[in-house]
């Protein structure tokens, strides 16, 4: 039997895009809220589990930039 998942945050999957995408990006959670018009809750809720996952790291002033892991050549998607 097959169980359902969870439902995909769309926006989670838009913010972990950015990151792979430009992998030197640091920002705060007002500014994720700002570039991708979210509630600040919801956009430090995507950082916190991003975080969590160990996608993003947090920097001691509060940023969030992408974890040292995903800028090894095996984490970065590949273009077609």
């Amino acid at each position: 039997m097959i169980a359902p998942g969870d439902p995909i945050d769309q926006d989670a999957l838009r913010v972990r895009h950015e990151f792979l995408d430009m992998p030197g990006l640091t920002v705060s959670v007002p500014q994720v809220a700002r570039l991708f018009g979210l509630r600040s809750e919801h956009a430090c809720a995507i950082l916190e589990t991003l975080e969590r996952e160990h996608f993003l790291a947090q920097t001691p002033n509060g940023a969030y930039h992408l974890a040292p892991s995903h800028f090894e050549p095996s984490h970065r998607p590949t273009r077609s």
